[in-house]
């Protein structure tokens, strides 16, 4: 597309188009997922965040603005860790792709600095058998311990802790493998590697609570925690605090309306290329690039609301 914006899960969406950079970052992993309308949610990151209030990408820009906290899970810098060894005193870096881990753990994306994205991973204990689609809790996000399986991340998760167990994808970095129709979206500088449903941001069609934002290359499915925030031209410091329709665009993209000082603002999303706008100085900018797309693939139909460049 001419005009990036906010992202929302910094993936790479592997069978999908191009796009400008987003991300499902949730959140820092030593915080939770903020109330609705409280206006935390998936922050302004380089890389993907943690699933509670997260990051997003704009591309290019490596601008970063991390949410506060509502409350905190317990960490396994506490004394205990389920009667198995800290993940913290554990070796850094194994294969998400491969799970090569010993026998009762399993290899899962962390976050060792107490940063607001995932950067590294770590083999740790398996506390659960939750399979894809099944409810989860998160013992502590940043150090990857939850009550899914092996191959198998807790995401979405609530400022309870409470999330949905979602398959890691397989295969190699050159040849990622979901379950079909689901393409792997791949994160996090390579170490968040999720299948996850791609959605419409034009048609809305997630589940209940949750909205259609964009990933890299593609569309997502992300707690929608707009709540009396997110309409046309309101700020926006976090991409899952827009309405659904709406997606959180740098200010510059977004143009006049976008107050001053902003992080970003929300703008919609748009029927390319005749599709309303809110604003006289905008257009509906066709998100994909139709060079990298055969024609009337009805991915050249989205288009979202902002200032061409």
């Amino acid at each position: 597309m001419r005009g990036c914006m906010r992202g929302l899960l910094g993936v790479v969406l592997v069978s999908g188009g191009l796009g400008c950079l987003p991300v499902s970052d949730f959140g820092d992993g030593s915080g939770t997922t903020g109330t609705t309308g409280s206006g935390e949610g998936m922050s302004v990151t380089s890389n993907v965040g943690v699933t509670g209030t997260g990051g997003v990408t704009g591309e290019g820009t490596g601008s970063t603005s991390s949410g506060s906290s509502t409350g905190s899970m317990p960490t396994t810098a506490e004394p205990t860790c389920g009667g198995f060894e800290c993940a913290s005193d554990l070796p850094l870096e194994c294969d998400t792709l491969a799970q090569e881990c010993p026998e009762g753990q399993k290899c899962a994306p962390i976050i060792p600095d107490g940063g607001g994205a995932w950067n590294s991973s770590r083999c740790v204990p398996v506390l659960g058998m939750g399979a894809p689609g099944d409810a989860c809790t998160a013992e502590s996000v940043a150090d990857g311990l939850d009550s899914c399986a092996e191959g198998v991340m807790c995401w979405g998760v609530d400022k309870e802790g409470n999330g949905t167990c979602v398959a890691m994808c397989t295969g190699t970095p050159d040849a990622p493998l979901c379950p079909e129709p689901i393409s792997c979206t791949i994160s996090a500088e390579g170490f968040l590697n999720l299948c996850i449903p791609a959605c419409d941001p034009l048609l809305q069609d997630c589940d209940e609570g949750e909205a259609c934002y964009p990933i890299n290359d593609g569309f997502t499915c992300a707690p929608d925690d707009s709540g009396d925030v997110g309409k046309a031209n309101d700020p926006c410091d976090f991409v899952n605090v827009c309405d659904p329709g709406l997606l959180c665009g740098d200010p510059a993209f977004v143009g006049a309306g976008c107050p001053m000082g902003s992080m970003g603002c929300c703008t919609p999303f748009c029927g390319f290329p005749d599709g309303a706008c809110p604003n006289p100085d905008q257009e509906c900018v066709q998100w994909f690039d139709p060079a990298m797309l055969p024609e009337g693939d009805p991915l050249l139909d989205i288009g979202a609301c902002g200032v061409p460049s």
